[in-house]
């Protein structure tokens, strides 16, 4: 693990802050955050990485998670199509599934605004809806949003802009229908969509990118 860490700070000095543990779907979790510096024309310049390794029984699989407000509540379980997967974001931005059964990289998404440096959204919250998941965020702290996400079909579509919801406050999945409350011209409001009207908007106005 040293040589990882070195890899990534190269002539910076780096220091440990914590280590974090955890298991989900027999999958063990152990994440390791350091914050780098050094003096670059008489600026220090900082740097916070965390290492991540994921083990289940002799498979592994290791990578790095860039400047991740909160790295222990990142990971969620998610069912798709009869399998098992690890979702988890290695930047602020985007998405990496992982299958829970081979623990190799299933999917990766990432944004190509970033690598241009343009504002993308930010995904705080997952939630999954038969083969849809739900990302609630935001672009930079407000107002909050709901895309959904057609795993199949690799689209996203925006339901609370769709369903009138300025500024969202809440989401929740409750008898096959994704509930969003919050507010539209200062106005509190509660809308619900199922699985069909999703499958409808994103064939409508699916897009690759958010």
């Amino acid at each position: 693990m040293k040589n990882y860490i070195k890899d990534y700070c190269g002539d910076f000095q780096f220091n440990f802050i914590e280590h974090i543990s955890k298991v989900i779907s027999n999958i063990s979790i152990n994440i390791d955050v350091y914050e780098a510096q050094k003096t670059i024309d008489g600026i220090i310049n900082h740097k916070e990485k965390a290492l991540i390794s994921l083990t289940k029984g002799n498979l592994k699989y290791n990578c790095e998670l860039f400047d991740e407000h909160n790295y222990e509540s990142c990971f969620f379980k998610i069912e798709l199509s009869g399998r098992s997967y690890l979702l988890f974001r290695k930047t602020l931005y985007g998405f990496t599934l992982i299958d829970s059964e081979a623990l190799l990289e299933f999917y990766d998404y990432t944004p190509k605004a970033i690598e241009t440096n343009e504002e993308s959204f930010i995904i705080t919250d997952v939630k999954q809806i038969g083969d849809f998941l739900v990302f609630e965020g935001c672009y930079w702290g407000c107002p909050y949003e709901c895309f959904a996400f057609d795993f199949n079909k690799k689209l996203f579509v925006n339901v609370s802009n769709y369903l009138g919801v300025s500024s969202l406050d809440k989401t929740e999945i409750k008898d096959n229908k994704l509930i969003l409350t919050g507010t539209s011209n200062n106005v509190s409001i509660a809308k619900e969509i199922n699985q069909d009207e999703i499958a409808t908007i994103i064939d409508k106005q699916g897009q690759a990118e958010i």
